[in-house]
């Protein structure tokens, strides 16, 4: 069995380097998607219960529906209170730690 040189064992290391890399980038993409997707949900879930309270809102324009929400929410005995320190989501490690840029 031939002796890998250095230079071989240098290739090795870079290859499998990238390797991760491109494992990294394609995980950090998917863990976006999947938080897109799920703050989707959400949204649409929360909206549609909105508009299920508020009689015509489906013949309401944007327009009309935001300002109707607004005023509402501008009203101080409809505001939910703040939530406390420690229900505030910590941000995620690989968040804080990531460098990589995906475009």
């Amino acid at each position: 069995m031939a002796r890998k040189t250095t230079a071989d064992k240098i290739a090795e290391v870079q290859a499998k380097k990238q390797e991760q890399e491109n494992e990294l980038k394609r995980l950090l993409q998917q863990q976006k998607a999947e938080e897109r997707k799920e703050r989707d949900r959400r949204l649409y879930r929360r909206g549609a219960h909105i508009e299920s309270l508020i009689d015509g809102a489906g013949a309401m324009t944007d327009e009309q529906f935001y300002r109707l929400i607004t005023n509402a929410l501008n009203r101080s005995n409809v505001r939910p209170p703040a939530p406390k320190a420690e229900q505030i989501p910590a941000p995620k490690p690989a968040e804080a730690e990531s460098t990589v840029e995906l475009t």
